[in-house]
């Protein structure tokens, strides 16, 4: 198990050891970590004792997730620390929440919601001290293989015989954080999802949503993330998605906050230029738009928690500690 000591060590030990290219593109400014509190501390103070949050979605398994992994990606630790009972109420919540065939959903969309809740509970998996995560971790993960279905990808609900590709990428990084955390899932599984995307990829970059057509900002982060974390991140789909997306930049488009979470991942998989033109417009936007309470503006049909959430995993990704976010 690690301790708040030891992420520390390893968090000092990895900045010492970043290549120069990698170190030079990472940045936590004072006017960041600043922020980053602010909006964790938002979090932490409107958090419900069951382990949920207020508000639209707030009671949402996936949503709690999302907010959890915040902490997470910020180095805090469960049962430690300022935050720790924060994290640890979060994954009370999921667990006493999994239904009996394995499903993390305590709202509407319920493949959406498990496939967030699976990756909070994969990332948070060997840090906790609770015997329950693990097995419920490994019938969330169970639960998606045996519900991808023969086009390869995912939808609303456990039985559903078409895909998009917005449900079917929260599915795709559970399952990518699952097989870090060591739970088996077969290659099959990974190859017909990544097979899925390339089939909906459009030409010139991004993604549909169920099929090769209508690309929009949100959707080329999912599929830029799900190729470049399954290996895919030299294929001509990457490529030119990351392209289509470095040309636009980050603006306040629909589903504003979900989009700064996928996008600010994938573009950070692919590096270079592609990282550094995001950060540098994407980070500034989100700053300016904090408010005085420390969450961000509902925008979307996230909620304030999601919103808050997905706006500061998007930020956190200068910090390097999710091994989700690491290259």
């Amino acid at each position: 198990m690690w301790t708040k000591l030891t992420c520390i060590v390893l968090a000092a030990a990895l900045a010492a050891t970043l290549p120069l290219s990698l170190a030079d593109e990472l940045e936590v400014t004072p006017e960041l970590e600043r922020a980053v509190r602010r909006g964790l501390d938002f979090l932490a103070r409107t958090q419900k004792e069951d382990g949920s949050w207020p508000g639209s979605y707030g009671n949402c398994s996936g949503i709690v997730g999302v907010a959890m992994l915040a902490f997470l990606a910020h180095g805090e630790l469960p049962d430690e620390g300022k935050y720790g009972h924060v994290i640890r109420q979060a994954v009370d919540y999921i667990v006493k929440n999994q239904q009996s065939n394995g499903l993390l959903s305590t709202g509407s969309s319920p493949m959406y919601s498990h496939g967030f809740a699976t990756l909070a509970l994969a990332e948070v998996y060997g840090v906790i001290r609770d015997k329950r995560v693990g097995p419920a971790l490994k019938r969330a993960t169970d639960l998606i293989i045996s519900a991808q279905n023969s086009l390869g990808g995912w939808r609303y609900s456990v039985g559903s015989k078409d895909a998009d590709t917005t449900v079917s990428g929260a599915q795709m990084i559970a399952l990518r954080a699952a097989a870090n955390a060591c739970i088996e899932v077969p290659i099959t599984t990974t190859k017909r999802g990544v097979d899925y995307y390339k089939s909906c990829f459009c030409p010139g970059g991004g993604f549909g949503y169920t099929g090769a057509s209508g690309p929009s900002a949100p959707r080329a982060g999912i599929g830029l993330l799900v190729l470049s974390l399954l290996g895919e991140y030299h294929s001509p789909e990457a490529k030119a998605t990351a392209d289509w997306l470095l040309g636009r930049g980050a603006d306040r488009s629909s589903y504003f906050y979900y989009m700064c979470y996928y996008c600010s991942q994938a573009m950070f998989q692919a590096g270079g230029k592609y990282w550094r033109g995001w950060n540098n417009s994407m980070t500034p936007l989100l700053l300016s738009m904090q408010q005085e309470d420390g969450s961000w503006p509902t925008k979307g049909s996230c909620g304030l928690t999601g919103g808050t959430a997905f706006a500061l995993l998007a930020l956190e990704v200068n910090y390097n500690y999710l091994p989700i976010y690491q290259r």
